[in-house]
């Protein structure tokens, strides 16, 4: 295939492809097998995968190739990227998305092309609907296959392929696996991986082709001031932690609790709250789940002077108090300790050290190259808002902010046509420094950002990779990391090497636990393109269609669908709690930060209960939509009392005890358990002397 300096293929375009050894090294080794392939970000996985579909096609003329992106606008970019590398016909090549009828879909499988680009939710319907068969199918190409976990549409696929076609051949495309054994073994056995091709940045056949990226870490201490305020949010944490503590809740020592430790709490405390009958011992549990909260609540709050300053958490205080929408927030704010506490708030005039390292940093960076285009990142919008605002203030600076399309309260986002001019005025030189929250993470390519910042580590390794790169994708690069002392920035930082090494002893190591898939058939026997049938191809499909485009990579997405589905379960039963009193935006984005989940994620997940309906929304205010139905109906407190096989005995407002039959219960079937209360319009009648209840909205859990 390497010939002279170049590469020689059929179907591909000469000089289309920069010849790298690793690249036919890796698509040679993955011919003929299932093969997962782990490569740093712009080193070319979409080559490799084109190089494979190129073999298959050339060598079999039956067979079809199947490319599979998560998003929209990654598999357009990959029928780009083919079109500039392969020798494709436009009939030879077809683009499905949900936006195309189904009965249109049905014709374009079993039409003429060779080569599928699709999202894999389309795929999975029409295999599931009977429209479409992958037994005449050679290749799929999962990109950013570590989402092959669980029930995402991936595992289905594969699943199905590997049942349909006599000879499957599959190839994962991904940066970023995980940094756990177990995790990206579930990867391999989802998609069938019978060999992993691994390569970092230190591997010989890859080195010539990696700009250097230089990293510094800048440590810096806390001052004096806010030292005081750490301690005084300490001293009321540990109370409250030393309370769970006390009574078996909390499993770790107080002073080792950590934010998912405080989660779990809060997880298993109200499921045993929906599951207890007897009144004493639900105030009980209550108590200990307002206690959690507060945790929770403080626990945020002491990441945000620690590694955010106090312009981060006397935002965050005053929403919180505005807002007045949870009861621990109110039990809180009441807390003598906490009304000293937001007096000395008030009192700090300093800022984090952090962000006067950050504009020394920024001043120094123009003074030395003054076309110079850095990014920012931060995981919060306040902290993104204040470091704008002071790096105006800095000589040569023209700073702007770069969020999500999501609005939280008066801070609105930004639409997509935003975020692209913005991109735009830093790639031209209108602004040269862009703050940016986690959505910057998301395959940004901007080849002029010669240096990152983060403005604080994070522990997850793929975002770690994401964000430092960047910088360094066509020319060398610079990441610097700031982080304060003895604060949660030195345990993410370590936190986050530490799983970025993890990863790579798992991927050059994981060859060993894989096993052959066995197949219903051999390899069908070679059945090439001819000559001629290369050359008419050629003609017809009259060269290269553009340049290739280099692909993005997606691997935060992964982190935001994973935290989409996980806030619109929380927001669905936090507006369950609310009932017909309903919440703000203001208030469901708070609660859902204090749980640990992105912002980013608050209104995807709201969206999405609307289209589900189960929610709605009016004049600003979210409730469920049963809540919404019984806004002008007599609500009664229901409480199961007792679960028989097809029936349930209920007792209503505390008098009457009354039959429930799964077929006169409309909402959720998870309430339907010993010792669940809730709010609900209903009616009654009596069968034979037996008083039965229609449960016909439940508008709010209790």
């Amino acid at each position: 295939m390497l010939q002279g300096g170049s590469i020689q293929h059929p179907l591909i375009w000469p000089g289309s492809i920069e010849p790298r050894l690793y690249q036919l090294n890796i698509a040679s080794s993955a011919y003929g097998r299932n093969t997962l392939v782990i490569l740093p970000t712009a080193l070319g996985k979409t080559v490799i995968s084109a190089l494979v579909a190129a073999e298959v096609l050339y060598r079999h003329r039956d067979f079809k190739v199947m490319v599979l992106a998560p998003t929209r606008p990654l598999v357009m970019q990959h029928r780009r990227s083919f079109a500039a590398i392969m020798k494709l016909r436009e009939s030879d090549v077809a683009f499905l998305t949900g936006k195309i009828a189904p009965e249109n879909r049905r014709a374009i499988w079993d039409g003429d092309a060779r080569v599928f680009f699709s999202t894999p939710e389309v795929v999975k319907n029409d295999l599931l609907e009977g429209r479409l068969s992958l037994k005449k199918f050679g290749l799929i190409v999962f990109d950013e296959a570590h989402r092959a976990v669980k029930e995402y549409a991936y595992t289905e696929i594969a699943r199905t392929y590997v049942s349909q076609s006599e000879f499957p051949m599959i190839l994962g495309m991904t940066a970023s696996p995980g940094s756990t054994l177990e995790r990206v073994m579930s990867v391999c056995r989802n998609l069938y991986i019978e060999k992993v091709e691994f390569r970092d940045e230190d591997d010989p056949d890859v080195k010539p082709y990696i700009h250097k990226i230089d990293i510094d870490w800048v440590k810096v201490d806390l001052p004096e001031s806010y030292r005081r305020i750490k301690a005084m949010i300490s001293s009321m944490l540990q109370k409250r932690v030393r309370w769970l503590y006390e009574r078996k809740l909390l499993k770790v020592p107080p002073d080792m609790v950590t934010r998912r430790d405080l989660i779990e709490v809060g997880e298993e405390l109200r499921y045993t709250l929906e599951a207890e009958s007897i009144e004493e011992e639900r105030s009980r549990i209550f108590d200990a789940i307002m206690t959690q909260s507060i945790a929770l609540t403080l626990f945020h709050m002491m990441e945000l002077i620690e590694t955010q300053g106090i312009y981060t958490l006397r935002e965050f205080m005053r929403r919180s108090e505005e807002e007045k929408g949870t009861r621990s927030h109110a039990i809180l704010a009441a807390d003598p300790d906490y009304q000293a506490l937001r007096v000395a708030a008030e009192s700090v005039k300093e800022e984090h050290p952090k962000l006067i390292a950050l504009k020394k940093l920024v001043s120094e960076q123009l003074a030395s190259n003054p076309q110079s285009r850095m990014l920012i990142f931060t995981q919060y919008r306040d902290t993104a808002t204040h470091i704008v605002e002071e790096l105006r203030s800095v000589k040569g600076v023209k700073a702007d902010r770069f969020v999500g399309q999501a609005s939280k309260g008066r801070d609105r986002g930004m639409s997509q046509d935003q975020q692209a001019k913005m991109i735009g005025e830093l790639e031209g030189g209108e602004i040269n420094v862009m703050v940016s929250t986690s959505i910057a993470e998301e395959g940004l390519d901007i080849p002029a950002v010669d240096h990152v910042f983060f403005y604080e580590p994070i522990p997850s390794e793929i975002r770690y990779i994401q964000r430092r790169g960047r910088t360094g994708r066509k020319a060398p690069g610079k990441v610097t990391i700031l982080a304060a002392e003895q604060t949660l920035d030195t345990a993410y930082l370590y936190s986050s090497m530490k799983r970025a090494k993890r990863m790579r002893w798992i991927a050059s190591t994981i060859n060993m636990k894989l096993q052959p898939v066995m197949r219903i058939s051999q390899m069908p026997p070679d059945d090439p393109l001819t000559p001629s049938e290369i050359l008419a191809i050629e003609r017809e499909a009259g060269g290269p269609k553009g340049e290739p485009v280099e692909e993005s990579e997606e691997d935060y997405r992964k982190q935001i669908t994973k935290e989409v589905e996980r806030a619109s379960k929380a927001i669905y039963m936090r507006l369950m709690e609310a009932g017909r009193e309903g919440m703000k935006i203001d208030e469901i984005g708070s609660l859902m930060e204090e749980e640990g989940l992105g912002q980013e994620a608050v209104m995807p997940a709201i969206e999405k209960l609307i289209k589900a309906k189960k929610v709605v929304e009016s004049n600003g205010v979210y409730m469920t939509a049963s809540a919404a139905r019984t806004v002008n109906s007599k609500l009664h407190e229901v409480e199961v009392e007792r679960i028989y096989p097809g029936s349930a005995v209920v007792r209503i407002d505390g008098k009457w005890r009354a039959r429930l039959e799964p077929a006169e219960f409309n909402g959720p079937r998870n309430m339907i358990k010993r010792g669940s209360r809730f709010l609900a319009s209903i009616d009654l009648y009596r069968v034979e002397g037996v008083l039965r209840i229609r449960v016909k909205e439940v508008a709010q859990k209790l």
